[in-house]
C-alpha cells in the first residue's frame, strides 16, 4: 500500500511509517567505505620569518560539520562517527495541512566492503490538521549481507480528505492506529542483485467521520473499527550504485500482501505493487531517471485502503481506485561536486475498480523543478527542495534523499 501521506512518510518515515503501510527497505545499501576524518598537520620545516605563532588545528565542530578536501558544510563525518543525526521534520503537505517533527536516526556504516549500512530511527510528527504519529524503524543485514530486513513499529493518527464518487467535493475522515507493526526479510540469491522474501503487515484501526447525514452506502466502506493482519511475498532486484541518492541502476520489485481471516483480520482482501525505478547517465554532468509504480487493492478492502497516483505536485491520496499506475521522468544537471538541479514532469490513472467506490481519475499531469546539494559525500547523500505543479496548484517539498526514496526498495 501506498503512504497515506507521502511527504509524512518521505520525511519521517519512522513516525508514521507502521500507519501508512510503507516503509523504506534498506536494499543493497552499498555506500563507498567511509574512512576516518583526517587529522590536521602543522606545515613541515622551520617556521618562516613572518609566523608569530604555531598554526592551530581544526576545531572539533570543523572537522565534524565541513569537508576535509572542499572545506564546505557536509554530514559525512557526523554520520560516520557513530551516525546520530537528529533531523528536524518540516511536512509541507497539504493535505495534513504541514507540520513539524523531529527524527533521531543512527546510521552504522559496514566494516567490510560491500556491506550494508544499519540505519535506525525513533521520531514524532504533528501536523496542522491534527494529525500525529510517533515510531520505530529499522534496516540492514545479515549473515555477511545474505539477508536483509527492515521492521518497524508506530502509533498515532492521521485526518485525510477521500473523494468517493457518491460525494465528489470529499469526506474527510480520520483514522486512529491503535498499533502499527510491519517488517520485510529479503533472502540475496547466488546473483545479490536478486531477493525474495516475506512480508508482514499488522495493525488496528479506529475510523471516524465527521458528517451529517452519511449515505447509506458508504455506512460499510468506513469501518468504525477494523484490525488487519496480512502476509505476504515479495521478489526484488537492485543494482543502484548507491540507495540513498542513486545516479545509475535500476530497483525493480513485485509484492503482493494477502489479509486474511487466520490472522486476525476483519476484512479479507489483498494488494499488490509492481515498481520500476531506473537511473542513467548520459554524461558526466546530465543524468536521467524514470519510474512506473503500479498498485492495485482486491477484495473487501475498507476504502483507506485503496490504490492512488503517487506525484509530486499532486496532493496525497486526492485520486484513488481500485488500481493506481504513476510514472514520473526526471533529469538532473550537475553544476558542480556538490550543486544540481533537477527538473521532472510525471502523469497518473487511476481505475475505480469493481466496487466503484472512487471513479476514474483520468490522466492526471504534474510537474515541476528543484535543486540537491551534496550534503554527505562519501554516503553520496542529497537533499533539497522541489517546487511541483499539479491539478491543485504548486507543492513544495523537502527531500532528503532521492525524490523517491522511500518507493523504492
Amino acid at each position: 500500500m501506498k503512504p497515506p501521506v507521502r511527504t509524512m512518510i518521505a520525511v519521517a518515515a519512522p513516525c508514521l511509517a507502521a500507519l501508512a503501510g510503507a516503509l523504506p527497505a534498506s536494499g543493497q545499501e552499498n555506500p563507498p567505505a567511509a574512512s576516518a576524518p583526517d587529522s590536521y598537520h602543522a606545515p613541515e620545516g622551520p617556521p618562516t620569518e613572518d609566523s608569530t605563532e604555531t598554526a592551530k588545528p581544526e576545531s572539533k565542530f570543523h572537522r565534524m560539520f565541513f569537508d576535509e578536501t572542499d572545506g564546505k558544510l557536509d554530514f559525512s563525518r557526523l554520520l560516520e562517527k557513530g551516525g546520530f543525526f537528529p533531523m528536524p521534520v518540516i511536512i509541507t503537505e497539504p493535505a495534513v495541512d504541514g507540520g513539524f517533527g523531529i527524527v533521531a536516526q543512527f546510521i552504522t556504516l559496514p566494516k567490510e566492503k560491500g556491506g550494508s549500512m544499519t540505519r535506525r530511527m525513533a521520531g514524532a510528527v504533528k501536523t496542522g490538521n491534527g494529525s500525529y504519529g510517533y515510531g520505530y524503524y529499522q534496516s540492514g543485514s545479515i549473515a555477511d549481507g545474505r539477508i536483509s530486513y527492515k521492521f518497524g513499529a508506530g502509533r498515532g493518527k492521521v485526518t485525510l480528505t477521500a473523494y468517493p464518487r457518491l460525494l465528489p467535493a470529499g469526506l474527510e475522515y480520520t483514522n486512529k492506529y491503535d498499533y502499527g507493526v510491519l517488517g520485510s526479510v529479503q533472502f540475496h540469491l547466488a546473483d545479490r542483485r536478486f531477493s525474495i522474501g516475506p512480508l508482514l503487515d499488522f495493525r488496528q484501526i479506529h475510523s471516524k467521520i465527521d458528517i451529517a447525514g452519511l449515505p447509506e452506502q458508504l455506512d460499510d466502506v468506513f469501518d468504525r473499527k477494523l484490525n488487519t493482519g496480512a502476509v505476504g511475498l515479495g521478489v526484488h532486484f537492485d543494482d543502484r550504485d548507491n540507495a540513498l541518492s542513486p545516479t545509475k541502476g535500476s530497483n525493480l520489485y513485485a509484492e503482493g500482501k494477502f489479509n486474511l481471516d487466520a490472522l486476525g483480520s476483519d476484512r479479507e482482501f489483498q494488494s499488490y505493487a509492481l515498481h520500476g525505478y531506473g537511473f542513467q547517465p548520459l554524461s558526466s554532468d546530465w543524468r536521467v531517471g524514470a519510474k512506473v509504480e503500479v498498485d492495485a487493492v482486491r477484495g473487501s478492502y475498507p476504502a483507506y485502503f485503496a490504490s492512488s497516483i503517487n506525484l509530486r505536485g499532486v496532493e496525497a491520496r486526492r485520486y484513488q481506485g481500485g488500481a493506481a499506475v504513476s510514472t514520473e521522468l526526471e533529469a538532473t544537471r550537475r553544476l558542480d561536486d556538490r550543486w544540481s538541479i533537477v527538473g521532472f514532469a510525471g502523469m497518473g490513472y487511476t481505475d475505480a475498480g469493481g466496487k466503484r467506490i472512487y471513479a476514474d481519475s483520468g490522466t492526471i499531469v504534474a510537474g515541476g523543478a528543484g535543486f540537491r546539494y551534496r550534503i554527505a559525500r562519501k554516503l553520496g547523500l542529497d537533499a533539497g527542495v522541489d517546487v511541483a505543479v499539479g491539478p491543485g496548484g504548486a507543492i513544495f517539498y523537502l527531500q532528503f534523499g532521492h525524490a523517491w526514496g522511500f518507493g523504492m526498495d
